[in-house]
């Protein structure tokens, strides 16, 4: 891939100069950010990309996996301020703008698990991990499985891959600039919650009974509505009260 190019276009398309750094294989693109942050004051965006991550992180600390044949990314916006109530926002928004990525280029409609998971055809193809460095950079760290021949044996029945087979270096290239396009609009213009409309529409859970992770604690109940600040809304299905959900994640349907 042509980094030169994309860094020439995606700072035209942005109007904001953009460092980029590109890795055949890193550790983990949002870790390399945020050793960034700690030794550079951070003045323009700067997009961390690689073909590979051998100790990627997803949430909760978890390992994500990622092998050649997926698209990893971590974005940089210095000086991003996310209002404290509306984080939700922010994290929905940039579901929403990877959903409009991909259906942009590969013409593949995709929908959403809350928060911000990209399911396709009931399998996690793509997840995003929002992080906020020392300096109090906001860094947004992307995982696509582009494709992959085959998965580990823990993760078979839960991850899948978005294309049918591996795309082009040109697919490739203009997915990544697609895609960066795409989350710098959604940081720009998140608190307009005009997308939760659509938002609603991709996401699979309304209506389903679910059990939610939140910090140490679980809860359990009906998704009835996800409301203007992207909160997930809940209905126990005993009391029927209702209860808004800021963070936290959905770690099973219920039947």
């Amino acid at each position: 891939m042509d980094d030169e190019l994309i860094s020439r276009e995606l700072s035209q398309n942005i109007q904001s100069k953009i460092t980029l750094l590109h890795f055949k294989s890193i550790e983990s693109t949002n870790q390399y950010a945020k050793q960034i942050c700690r030794k550079t004051k951070m003045n323009q965006p700067c997009l961390i990309w690689a073909d590979q991550q051998t100790a990627g992180v997803g949430k909760r600390s978890r390992p994500f996996y990622s092998p050649t044949g997926g698209l990893y990314i971590s974005l940089i916006l210095p000086n991003q301020k996310i209002e404290t109530n509306k984080v939700g926002l922010f994290t929905t928004s940039l579901a929403l703008g990877i959903v409009h990525a991909i259906q942009d280029s590969f013409a593949i409609t995709v929908d959403v698990k809350w928060v911000n998971d990209i399911y396709l055809v009931g399998r996690k193809v793509a997840g995003i991990l929002v992080e906020q460095s020392d300096d109090q950079s906001v860094i947004i760290g992307v995982g696509i499985n582009l494709f992959q021949p085959d998965f580990p044996t823990e993760i078979q029945n839960v991850a899948g891959n978005l294309l049918k087979s591996a795309p082009s270096e040109l697919q490739r290239q203009q997915f990544l600039m697609t895609l960066v396009k795409a989350l710098f609009q959604s940081a720009r213009t998140y608190t307009n919650s005009k997308f939760i409309a659509e938002y609603k529409r991709r996401l699979t859970l309304i209506n389903r009974r679910v059990k939610l992770q939140i910090g140490r604690s679980e809860i359990s109940g009906e998704v009835v509505d996800v409301n203007n600040l992207g909160q997930l809304i809940i209905e126990n299905s005993i009391t029927h009260e209702k209860r808004c959900v800021q963070a936290g994640e959905v770690i099973k349907v219920l039947p």
